[in-house]
């Protein structure tokens, strides 16, 4: 990327947009102070916030680069942080999450080791308030890797163990299984226009494809990472760790979260539109894939809208049983509620809500 100023090689700069992040920031820092690399550059993206982000950030002077910005939202932060890095390789996280001590060694590694790989991402657990929710839960969290018959390997094919000596914290009671782990890697890009699988907050990539697959997109609001991922999947390889390597952090305040489904639906059925657009080919040796893909997402973001703009709802659901032919569970569903009284519908929510008081 010209006009930034490359550091040595070795140099690994994490970027971290923060949105009102003054109560998890600092352990996420913290995790980031433990890595076994040893030589880090973290930028962390303030975007607009009206909390104490700003002094929290300001209490660990020069260890880490602020950049302050009005709010733009996360892809918008994303370009921000990804723009200012200078190390070779570029990691991704959010400002609520917790890397392992080994996360940014072993990834540096996959990516000496296989030059075609230009990006790595991990598994990872997941946690909340109440603790651990579960473990090794990118199958839990990406339906793609759910559903297939042998999980990552039938997305990415190649499979090889890695050697984590050196990347490890120091540990007597580690064993040698311990201190390997399963790299997958292959070519994602068809299984990625279907739908992502690979976990944002664990990404880390060489600098240089900014180059050839660009940076985030805006207009993909909150899907920016999926958008982006897919068209990084065009341009090379991607290896996936088995080994999770972030604890992921679940809340009811994230992009993921109930609170937030209208606006995810909505980015999610915009961006496989795009990705359709971008690659009429694919699209076409794949119509019948794509077309149920598509049903069901704007089938989604009808059920998403149909309690704020029954209207909205209509159009989106006619499109995904006109456009696509997608009649399921869903589709019924949606219309059911689209046809009841806006009064009947407060009413039932009420009465659950008692129920579950």
């Amino acid at each position: 990327m010209s006009g930034v100023s490359v550091s040595p090689p070795g140099l690994i700069s994490v970027v971290i947009p923060a949105y009102n992040a003054q109560q998890s920031l600092p352990a996420t820092l913290d995790s980031l102070f433990a890595q076994t690399w040893p030589t880090l550059e973290i930028i962390v993206v303030d975007d607009g916030s009206t909390d104490r982000t700003a002094d929290v950030l300001a209490s660990y002077g020069d260890r880490i680069r602020t950049i302050r910005q009005p709010n733009g939202g996360l892809a918008s932060a994303r370009r921000t942080g990804v723009a200012a890095a200078g190390g070779q390789w570029i990691a991704i996280m959010d400002a609520d999450d917790l890397c392992r001590p080994e996360r940014l060694a072993v990834q540096a590694r996959v990516l000496q080791r296989w030059p075609e790989v230009v990006l790595c991402c991990s598994d990872f657990d997941a946690f909340n308030e109440q603790g651990v929710v579960g473990t090794a839960y990118a199958s839990r969290y990406y339906a793609s890797i759910g559903r297939a018959p042998e999980g990552v390997k039938s997305l990415l094919g190649q499979a090889e163990v890695l050697d984590l000596k050196g990347c490890l914290p120091a540990s007597p009671a580690a064993t040698e299984s311990d201190r390997q782990t399963t790299v997958h890697r292959g070519n994602a890009y068809r299984a990625l226009a279907h739908g992502n699988f690979v976990h944002p907050p664990t990404i880390m990539f060489r600098r240089t494809l900014l180059d050839t697959a660009g940076t985030f997109d805006t207009e993909a609001g909150s899907m920016c990472d999926w958008d982006w991922i897919t068209r990084v999947a065009a341009v090379g390889s991607i290896a996936f760790v088995e080994r999770p390597l972030l604890e992921y952090r679940l809340s009811s305040t994230q992009m993921s979260s109930a609170r937030h489904r209208i606006r995810a639906s909505q980015d999610t059925l915009r961006v496989a539109e795009r990705i359709c657009r971008r690659d009429e080919a694919l699209y076409l040796a794949e119509l019948p894939r794509f077309r149920a893909d598509l049903g069901f997402f704007c089938a989604d973001a009808a059920d998403a809208e149909v309690d704020h703009d029954k209207w909205q709802a209509a159009q989106l659901l006619t499109r995904s049983v006109v456009r696509f032919g997608r009649v399921d569970a869903l589709t019924l569903r949606v219309l059911l509620k689209i046809l009841t009284p806006a009064w009947a519908l407060a009413a039932k929510r009420s009465r659950q809500a008692l129920h579950t008081a």
